[in-house]
């Protein structure tokens, strides 16, 4: 494999995590808004595990030109760097929403009562 070819599949392979991190996250808030607590927890797990590697794959990108081995600037790594900022945003609001959506209806609930 070459350099350029090893480079494409580093820039997919962040693109994959932060593309799933991404979708976990707004599943999770899917989940929430239908007041399914549990399950938005455990797909937010979900998306906070993608976002991890796709941050282990940045920091090695990172390191690499801290080094002096500077990348190679493509489109594709400007559509991986702007998918990880989405979903780091995405995972970041998501979270909010969840504990907002939890206090409306635990509110709503009182209320009623």
């Amino acid at each position: 494999m070459t350099d350029f070819n090893e480079w494409e599949q580093t820039l997919f392979q962040l693109i994959l995590h932060a593309g799933s991190a991404r979708s976990f996250a707004k599943e999770a808030a899917e989940n929430a808004e239908a007041g399914h607590w549990e399950e938005a927890e455990k797909v937010m797990q979900q998306a906070n595990e993608e976002q991890v590697q796709a941050h282990k794959i940045n920091t090695a990108i990172i390191t690499k030109a801290a080094r002096g081995e500077n990348p190679e600037f493509s489109v594709l790594l400007v559509h991986a760097l702007d998918l990880l900022m989405l979903a780091w945003s995405e995972i970041d609001y998501t979270e909010q929403y969840i504990r907002m959506s939890k206090r409306i209806a635990a509110l709503e609930k009182e209320v009623k009562k």
